[in-house]
């Protein structure tokens, strides 16, 4: 049995995230049989029964947090890096930097990193700490083609494994649900809605008009009493979260034909919600996700490169991509219109990045 501790964005009150911890935790058991279970650091971490709460993991206190990381990777054999965009640069007060510290005392500790995407990169230095990062691990499955091609250009001391998104194994991890059909005549499109620019520091205008795209669209579909929509908080961060967007764009609806499912801590019931939905259009790349992985039509507003990565591997509809709200909003309305109506090819390479995405932990031997 070997101790784990993942590593992620974890415990920020993201659901995409969260599903993470979800399907690390149980990919632990499931595939790699390790009945130890492993350690999770953050303050807020989803609820679940596969993983040790470490200590500190309720505070607030980030030298705490930090402390429980060291804590929990000087007594760990690995240190596994899963799920998200988390090698774009690595600061000095990150929870890598801790673990390498750690390390100092743990020398059996090794490093490794599944379902991951590489970059972009805000500088030259960034790039160059997480090259030397990535030749140190024992382990690299990505999660997209660009990440994979990345890094295959580098002088690796190990072959990477072309995964794909640990979120793509939801269905899996989750049990089957029987989803009561809604009355023909009424259809519940689900809305995951994000800010971006405003917390890097980038291009405010561009995101006002994205913002801007999202609400023309959802006016035109209101026109039709027989939608109803299901806002979704996908991150309920008081800070960088979704809410401020979600009830801005609401207020632009009928009261009485919307409602807002907020952020729940039981990734699971988020997984129920949308699987139950008719449709979904998201700036979130993981509502998307679950909404792909969950048989339900979707478009997704690229507002970061990581979205359009998604929609290639998954061989998604040329058709119907929207890219960063860049076509006309009427148009858009009516796709989603014939969408609904019954017209609506599902990603060419669904069954193919499952598989992908299963060798996250099938190709990895601890």
């Amino acid at each position: 049995m070997s101790q784990i501790t993942f590593n992620g964005f974890y415990g920020f009150q993201n659901t995409g995230d969260d599903a993470f911890v979800e399907i690390a935790a149980w990919g632990n058991k499931f595939y790699w049989e390790n009945e130890e279970a492993p350690y999770f650091t953050g303050n807020k971490l989803p609820i679940s029964q596969n993983f040790k709460r470490s200590i500190y993991s309720s505070t607030t206190n980030k030298v705490l947090q930090k402390l429980a990381v060291f804590l929990n990777t000087v007594r760990s054999d690995y240190i596994i890096n899963a799920g998200g965009s988390i090698f774009s640069e690595i600061p000095p007060l990150s929870n890598i930097s801790f673990a390498l510290r750690a390390g100092i005392l743990n020398k059996k500790l090794k490093h490794g990193a599944i379902g991951v995407s590489i970059g972009p990169f805000s500088s030259v230095k960034d790039e160059n700490d997480v090259e030397k990062y990535l030749k140190s691990l024992e382990f690299l499955a990505l999660r997209d083609t660009r990440s994979y091609e990345y890094a295959m250009s580098l002088d690796l001391n190990y072959t990477p494994i072309k995964a794909f998104d640990l979120a793509a194994l939801l269905p899996e991890c989750y049990p089957e649900i029987l989803i009561e059909e809604s009355p023909k005549s009424i259809k519940t499109i689900g809305i995951s809605l994000c800010n971006y620019e405003r917390y890097i520091n980038g291009d405010i205008e561009n995101e006002e008009r994205r913002n801007q795209f999202a609400i023309e669209v959802l006016k035109n579909l209101s026109k039709n009493k027989d939608y109803r929509f299901k806002f979704f908080i996908f991150n309920g961060n008081e800070q960088i979260g979704d809410e401020e967007i979600t009830l801005q764009t609401a207020g632009f609806l009928d009261v009485n034909q919307y409602e807002i499912f907020p952020y729940s801590e039981n990734t699971f019931s988020t997984w129920q919600e949308i699987i139950s939905c008719d449709f979904m259009l998201s700036t979130r790349l993981h509502a998307s996700i679950f909404a792909c992985y969950g048989n339900v039509p979707f478009m997704l507003i690229e507002y970061h490169i990581k979205c359009g990565d998604f929609l290639d591997d998954i061989g998604y509809d040329k058709n119907l991509r929207i890219f960063d709200g860049e076509r006309s909003p009427q148009e858009v309305s009516n796709d989603i219109e014939n969408v609904l109506s019954g017209y609506y090819l599902n990603p060419t390479n669904l069954r193919a990045t499952v598989e992908r995405a299963k060798l996250n932990f099938t190709e990895v031997v601890l």
